[in-house]
């Protein structure tokens, strides 16, 4: 059984709690998405708007129980990106707030198997998407439910946009055992936030590194939160000192921090760090998911199995995508992947098996014949400035720009010079500093590099 099928032994239990404290269970949640659903055949192609609220989720779970592939984008995407993919993918309907408008569209031609459709992390209005199957989503499932030992009695807070595979993660995996999710789209910083998860017991919640600044500033360890018990991490690399703070906090009050290492492309996750080697695995992205497996290969193809040695992480798994899609058409192919997933991320093996990334292969550049990491010359800067808002983007012929934002500009440019030489030898003629509004993100808090890319001859980025 799929986790998104009506099992009668979660009929009545509470499946969704919104910010009033109206509860609804599984029965009245499949009730209203049924009622949604009602008039769209089953296998037509649907573009559903979501926000973390009840009518997004009834909908998505029934359009799913009806086999309709469902591109995802969010409620507030800018109007523009929406009028966009529907050009492109010319959906038979779209619904939002619960309604749904018939756009008149002749059917898609689908595969079989297709059940949703993502954007890339890059960017929430991209006209890419990634092709789920319905057994990736059930296969990446089940493994979160494994690792995570997910129970009926978790109660998680939606911390995350639903649109985004990690927050999309979240309903899904307590979907299958369940449990309860507490809804809201408001932010760490609204003080109604803590106000929802004291009230509702929230026992768990999810960020990416950008959340877990956040919660460091807010001293989330003097916070008196008896009921939460675990916290995931994942969409990027989460600072040491952050890691080593939240870490020790966790462990020492008896919680569970997860670090953790996904991209859309495999569903969600791919690996994570037990978190009983949270504080002695600094940096490591952890071991496979229960039901994957990760290779390192060299820049011939070749297999690494030696310790500390660097190659692109290859992962395999029945989470993997069918492939990509750019077009209407793209929508009838089948598995181009065929469970395995090329990352693009450069990474080494440490001697009891944990994974540590290194890099992108495509933020590297070579400047003097050497090759720099942008991830790590970004990662460095952060620290010696103290600040997230310092970015990297580069390459061959120009060198490293760097980005700052007007309100935490800290780096002049004589110490940013100076940085450079004392650590890597790259002299001022290759650092160019560019100061912008803010550090463009996505929903999910990730830097969007294509748009500094696109600023780097003039220095502004796409706004």
């Amino acid at each position: 059984m799929y986790f998104f099928e009506k099992n009668e032994a979660y009929k009545n239990r509470v499946f969704l709690i919104d910010e009033s404290g109206a509860s609804y269970t599984y029965g009245q949640v499949w009730q209203i998405g049924d009622t949604i659903a009602a008039k769209i055949p089953p296998r037509s192609l649907c573009l559903l708007l979501v926000g973390n609220d009840v009518s997004s989720i009834s909908s998505y779970f029934a359009l799913l129980r009806k086999g309709c592939p469902v591109i995802l984008m969010g409620k507030n995407t800018e109007e523009s990106l929406i009028r966009r993919m529907k050009e492109t993918y010319r959906p038979a309907f779209v619904i939002a707030g619960g309604a749904s408008e018939d756009q008149k569209e002749a059917p898609a031609e689908l595969y079989s198997k297709l059940g949703l459709l993502l954007s890339t992390s890059g960017s929430t209005g991209a006209q890419k998407l990634v092709r789920l199957s319905y057994d990736n989503l059930q296969a990446n499932c089940d493994s979160i439910v494994e690792y995570l030992e997910l129970t009926e009695q978790e109660r998680p807070i939606t911390t995350l946009p639903m649109e985004y595979t990690y927050g999309l993660s979240v309903i899904h995996s307590h979907a299958a055992v369940g449990a309860s999710i507490i809804l809201t789209d408001r932010a760490f910083v609204d003080p109604k936030f803590w106000e929802l998860v004291e009230k509702q017991g929230a026992t768990s919640m999810a960020g990416v590194p950008y959340s877990y600044e956040m919660l460091h500033r807010l001293r989330i360890e003097r916070m008196d939160l008896p009921k939460l018990r675990t916290l995931t991490q994942a969409g990027g690399h989460l600072k040491t000192e952050l890691q080593e703070s939240i870490g020790a906090w966790a462990q020492e009050s008896g919680r569970r921090l997860f670090v953790m290492y996904g991209q859309t492309e495999a569903t969600a996750r791919m690996s994570y760090v037990p978190p009983r080697r949270c504080l002695d695995k600094i940096g490591s992205i952890g071991i496979p998911v229960p039901g994957g497996r990760i290779e390192l290969l060299g820049t011939e193809g070749e297999p690494i199995t030696a310790p500390k040695e660097n190659g692109e992480l290859i992962y395999y798994g029945a989470n993997v995508s069918l492939g990509y899609a750019s077009c209407r058409e793209d929508l009838a192919k089948g598995d181009e992947n065929e469970g395995r997933l090329e990352t693009g991320d450069i990474a080494y093996r440490d001697e009891e098996g944990y994974f540590y990334i290194t890099g992108r292969k495509k933020r590297f550049i070579k400047l003097y014949g050497k090759r720099i990491s942008l991830d790590q010359v970004q990662e460095d800067l952060q620290e010696e400035f103290d600040t997230a808002d310092i970015v990297c983007t580069g390459n061959d012929d120009q060198g490293v720009i760097v980005w700052q934002t007007r309100q935490t500009a800290e780096a002049d440019p004589e110490r940013l010079e100076q940085v450079f030489w004392d650590r890597w030898g790259i002299r001022g003629d290759k650092v160019h500093m560019r100061t912008i509004d803010q550090i463009p993100r996505n929903a999910s808090g990730k830097i969007i590099y294509a748009e500094l890319k696109q600023g780097e001859e003039d220095g502004v980025p796409k706004q």
